[in-house]
Parts: structure tokens; C-alpha cells; sequence
């Protein structure tokens, strides 16, 4: 597409991006039968499907602080916190912590693979992503299906308790990259955290609109809307 050809970078969000199916932290969810398939034995069902739901609660809901943009707690820290996991030994809170990043990560499919080699052929490409769980389990998709090298730079928020709309992840990567920010444009789903935290550290923005929503007066407005990541190629 034209657009991006504007640009040597391209910034991208991951979840709801080109990763989907995750973020699985409904109230209707087994997270018990995760926690049994890590090797869990010595909490009950109803124990684990309410020490996650809570938790993920209780994240989601200081996400939304901007108070919490540059110091979110790590998962591990809310389940050490949590009422009915501080007295856990540490491996059954490892464990805890597992199953939490098994619901949290998606999977990426073919299609968005070959859309992101193909945008590695043309652009320098980079990671800007939100996510509660330590960056592993994202990693293995990344290697599960090829593109892990395909990227300069990744940068997760839990390596630093920075989450977007914060512009210090935006920052850290544009450091990288060594190009002047109108050089680079950022690509993500969320209309406040990836486009508007694009704008106040001075990128260009592409958002991708898969529900059709309208944007209002109080919203960021975003440089391009498409439905998905491969109407840029």
C-alpha cells in the first residue's frame, strides 16, 4: 500500500494485530484444567478458576489507571498479593503464573506470517506490544511460526511495567532505530493505547478496525484505518 511506503519503519502491536485467541480470562474459562495440564495437583478447580479471574480483573482494571502506565506490577506481584495465593509456596505460584501467560498468549496465523515477511521485505520492522505475562510464551509463538528475526527490536511492556499509551516504549524503540519519528509509523488495534500513545511520541498511525467501530470527537485520530494487518500489502 502507498501509505507505508511513506515510511522506512513500521512499528506493530501484537494482540488483536496479528496474534488472536488470546487474552482468554472469561469468567466461563477452565483455567483449572490449564493449571492440570502444566502438573498441577494441590489446588482445587474452584481455587484456580478464581485466583486467575480475579487477577486478570485486577490487572485489566489498573491497566486502565494511568496512574499504572509506567509502573504495572508483574503478574507474579498480584498473585503474591491475592488473599487466597500469598501463602502459596513458590512453584505452586510459578505455576499460577503459567497458566495465567497460557491464557494471555494467542496464536498467529499463516496468513499474518506471510503478510510479515512480506513487509519485511520493504520496511524495518519492530515490536511495540502490551502484555501482563513475561514475554516467553510470546516468544515461542513467534518461533512456532517463523518470525522472531523478522524484527529489529521487541519490546515487550512486562520487561519494563511500561504500558502504552506511555511513550517510553514508543521511545525506547524509536532510539533504536537511530530515524526521524516521521520516518516511522505505528500499527495496533487500540485506538487510545496504539494510537493515540503513537501520536504524543510524535509517530504517524495505522489502525486496524476489524469491528467497524466509529470514531468520535474525543478519540486519536488515526493517519489510516484498515480491517486487517494484510490490506498494508
Amino acid at each position: 500500500m502507498s501509505f507505508i511506503n511513506k515510511f522506512d519503519v513500521l512499528l506493530l502491536d501484537v494482540g488483536h494485530s496479528f496474534m488472536f485467541k488470546g487474552y482468554r480470562f472469561f469468567d466461563t474459562e477452565d483455567f483449572a484444567a490449564t493449571y492440570r495440564n502444566l502438573g498441577g495437583i494441590l489446588l482445587t478447580d474452584e481455587l484456580v478458576n478464581q485466583i486467575i479471574f480475579t487477577v486478570s480483573r485486577k490487572i485489566k482494571a489498573d491497566g486502565k489507571n494511568p496512574a499504572y502506565y509506567e509502573c504495572l506490577p508483574s503478574v507474579i506481584s498480584y498473585l503474591q498479593k491475592h488473599p487466597q495465593a500469598s501463602y502459596l509456596p513458590v512453584n505452586e505460584l510459578n505455576l499460577l503464573e503459567q497458566v495465567f501467560a497460557n491464557h494471555e498468549v494467542g496464536v498467529i496465523s499463516g496468513k499474518h506470517v506471510e503478510v510479515l515477511h512480506q513487509l519485511a521485505k520493504t520496511h524495518r520492522l519492530g515490536i511495540v506490544s502490551n502484555i501482563w505475562s513475561k514475554k516467553d510464551i510470546f516468544l515461542k509463538e513467534f518461533d512456532r511460526v517463523g518470525i522472531r528475526d523478522l524484527f529489529e527490536i521487541i519490546i515487550f511492556s512486562s520487561d519494563f511495567g511500561w504500558i502504552k499509551p506511555s511513550t517510553k516504549l514508543f521511545d525506547r524503540a524509536i532510539e533504536h532505530f537511530d530515524v526521524e519519528r516521521e520516518k516511522i509509523v505505528y500499527i495496533g488495534d487500540h485506538i487510545m493505547r496504539d494510537v493515540g500513545g503513537a501520536k504524543t511520541a510524535g509517530l504517524s498511525s495505522v489502525w486496524i478496525n476489524k469491528r467497524g467501530k466509529q470514531l468520535n470527537q474525543s478519540m486519536a485520530i488515526p493517519d489510516l484505518i484498515v480491517k486487517d494487518l494484510q490490506d498494508l500489502v
